[in-house]
């Protein structure tokens, strides 16, 4: 059976291309090593691909990838050699495939003189390669955007049936496997609608839906990076913002008040170069809160703003607004960014992780990778396949999780990929307007977010009052209390303490002391813990180890160490780690002495009091990791040799010993995950990145699950 599936399309701009690189993206978490493999390259996917090498991590060379240009391919056929492409198509595609565990092929595009025949090379490449295929169908425009299920062109979704139908068929008929079908950029509103309509008819003519997906802005839209590259723009100004997808085109050729009311937000505004007054105006929408926020402006004309000007532009956006600069008049610029929305780059990774979105959210991924004969297990699980399974039992049973940091780009970012993704609730904190600017200014979509700003809610009053009884101890005033709920760490934790919230992320800008203080002051640990303490999931190629407590406690005793380790087996375990502990030390079972080991040894004892789970200690970091080390240490030890806790003697070997594994091994390094507490509270590193977050979002709904779950049994 084939290890392969085949993604084509009946007609161009169906969204075929992002589809295929997100099923790369997304079936790579489930199945190991998966591969691109696109058979017949055009000159647009050959300009991208070491992009999109890139994006996707992808091993291959750009030839083993796309070994025959479509070019090459129209000259085989009007010298009837075709025959011969298809063998070097067939023989690159064998040794692809004898490297990874499953190939996605992309078919060629409708493009060219390629589009009077794509069609039938198509379902002769898939037929050969023994690849069943899955046929992406284009829905857009079928379904009315105001009316919940309302067809707005009953015939064009009996065209898009009849067309699914007729190219079903041929497939069929020239021999070629279809596994199903794919409708791709259903109006949102109508996504189920279409879903229940087309699942009822294309069954009556035997065809299977896979699944429909509805239409996302960051897929439709360009960014201001390509604006740039397809208008030969000068970037004046926000060379940092040029990834922003663009929500909109306004053109601002008309007086200021009419321009400013006609803005939307995250839309790019064509005005004339020479139109001071729109410039400023619409620079000043970035400090309104009674205006929608523009992503950017396009300067046309060749034209220039005078220097006063510039110079208050500066002041206004501090060069953060993006400002693209081209030669060519109001009119030209406006068609040639509408020419670009019909051929976007989808070598990009926001528009793949988008992507990938909608499949993970729409499609049972598992399911279609075991009909198109995918491996349905591996040996070992890669870092993918683990923050894969993080992202599908926090997606499972959705929580809220609380951001404190909520006018952070790198937050927002991850917020909007979360919801994209269907993974948590979330509630934002901080001021509403500037939090919807920054958003509209990056081109974000955030439908489901709650914006809060701790400063001027009605709960601030109400959860100063309960700090005062939750620290009746230390007999805080009132007015202490308030300024506290004023800030949105406190104001947040005390939102996952009143169950508004699930749990709590912070620390991209924030120190982990001032995220982890509120939690240690009224969140408190959980019963059994005398501390709360940390891990890291070590992602290693080909499994995943835990590391604690690398971040928090500097020189626990035997009695935390216990802790420490009880938490941490109870970390892995919810996170599908069979636990099998190492207290390490820097000897072997009983050959060391000292009051180090024998805190270690101590620990030890103390966790077998509490916990049938598998423990060795003391026991050196070589013999709990390596079998043959362990055969002549600890011969008849269960965990040494077998070990996936590790538990260090303090911080300062943690530490050192966690950030040497990362860089020497190349390991991903998820954490610090907090745990012992009652309630969970996750810290970020200041330098964190969009996945980070994502990743810690997502770690900390599945330890509210685990919470909700101890709270009920």
């Amino acid at each position: 059976m084939s290890q392969s599936i085949y993604v084509t399309s009946a007609n161009r701009g169906s969204g075929k291309t992002t589809l295929a690189l997100g099923l790369v993206s997304a079936l790579d978490a489930i199945l190991g090593k998966v591969a691109y493999f696109k058979p017949i390259a055009s000159p647009r996917s050959l300009d991208s691909a070491e992009r999109l090498r890139e994006s996707l991590g992808l091993a291959w060379q750009v030839t083993d990838m796309m070994p025959v240009t479509s070019a090459e391919v129209v000259e085989s056929i009007a010298n009837n050699t075709f025959d011969a492409v298809l063998d070097r198509i067939m023989e690159a595609y064998s040794t692809l495939s004898r490297e990874a565990d499953f190939v996605v092929i992309e078919g060629s595009d409708y493009t060219g003189a390629m589009s009077t025949f794509a069609f039938n090379i198509n379902a002769e490449i898939a037929k050969n390669l023994g690849a069943p295929t899955l046929l992406v169908a284009d829905a857009i425009d079928c379904f009315e955007t105001s009316v919940v299920g309302k067809v707005r062109d009953p015939a064009a979704v009996d065209r898009m049936f009849r067309n699914i139908r007729m190219v079903t068929e041929s497939l069929r008929e020239q021999g070629a496997d279809l596994l199903g079908v794919v409708i791709n950029r259903a109006t949102p509103q109508a996504a189920d609608a279409i879903q229940e309509l087309a699942k009822a008819t294309l069954g009556e003519a035997g065809i299977n839906l896979l699944g429909t997906l509805p239409r996302c802005s960051t897929l439709a839209h360009p960014t201001l990076a390509e604006v740039s590259d397809r208008t030969y723009a000068l970037v004046s100004s926000g060379q940092t913002r040029l990834d922003v997808t663009i929500q909109g085109v306004i053109i601002g050729a008309m007086s200021l008040n009419s321009v400013l009311g006609r803005v939307t937000p995250g839309a790019l505004v064509i005005v004339p170069g020479d139109r001071d007054d729109v410039i400023i105006g619409l620079a000043s929408t970035y400090h309104s809160k009674a205006l929608a926020t523009p992503c950017g402006l396009v300067l046309t004309g060749a034209l220039k703003p005078g220097i006063n000007t510039r110079r208050l532009l500066q002041d206004i956006s501090h060069g953060e607004m993006p400002i693209l600069e081209v030669r060519t008049d109001t009119y030209e610029t406006a068609l040639r960014i509408s020419e670009l929305e019909r051929g976007l780059d989808p070598a990009q990774p926001h528009r793949v992780d988008a992507m990938r979105g909608l499949l993970e959210r729409f499609l049972n991924l598992a399911a279609l990778a075991e009909l198109a004969g995918g491996p349905t297990h591996r040996a070992g699980q890669t870092p993918k396949q683990f923050l894969y399974g993080v992202i599908e039992k926090a997606r499972a049973d959705r929580k809220h999780i609380v951001l404190p940091e909520g006018t952070e780009e790198r937050i927002l970012r991850a917020a909007s990929a979360l919801l994209v993704r269907g993974v948590v609730d979330l509630t934002l904190l901080g001021d509403e307007d500037e939090i919807a600017r920054k958003r509209d200014a990056l081109g974000l979509r955030m439908e489901g977010a709650r914006l809060i700003n701790p400063k001027t809610h009605p709960w601030r009053e109400r959860f100063a009052r309960e700090y005062q009884r939750l620290r009746a101890h230390k007999n805080p005033l009132f007015d202490h209390a308030w300024d506290l709920m004023g800030e949105s760490t406190y104001f947040g934790t005390m939102m996952v303490q009143m169950g508004h919230a699930d749990g709590l992320v912070s620390g991209a800008v924030h120190t982990t002391a001032d995220t982890l203080r509120p939690a240690l002051e009224f969140v408190k640990t959980s019963p059994g813990y005398s501390i709360a303490s940390s891990v890291f999931f070590m992602c290693l190629p080909d499994q995943v180890l835990v590391y604690g407590d690398c971040a928090v406690n500097p020189n626990p005793t035997a009695p935390q160490l216990a802790d420490i380790a009880l938490a941490s087996a109870h970390t892995a375990a919810a996170f599908g780690i069979d636990p099998k502990v190492a207290m390490l030390s820097y000897s072997t079972g009983a050959s060391g002495h000292g009051d180090d080991v024998n805190d270690v040894r101590e620990a030890t004892r103390l966790f077998r009091e509490r916990s049938s789970i598998p423990v060795e200690g003391p026991i050196q970091y070589d013999a709990a990791i390596d079998a043959d080390v362990a055969h002549t240490k600890l011969p008849h030890s269960e965990v040494a040799g077998k070990a996936n806790i590790f538990i260090f003697p303090d911080l300062d070997a943690g530490n050192t010993t966690y950030k040497a594994v990362q860089r020497a091994a190349k390991a991903i390094a998820v954490g610090p995950v907090m745990q012992g507490l009652r309630k969970p509270v996750n810290d970020l590193s200041r330098g964190c990145s969009v996945a980070d977050i994502i990743n810690t979002v997502a770690i900390t709904a599945v330890q509210a699950q685990q919470a909700q779950a101890a709270k009920e049994s």
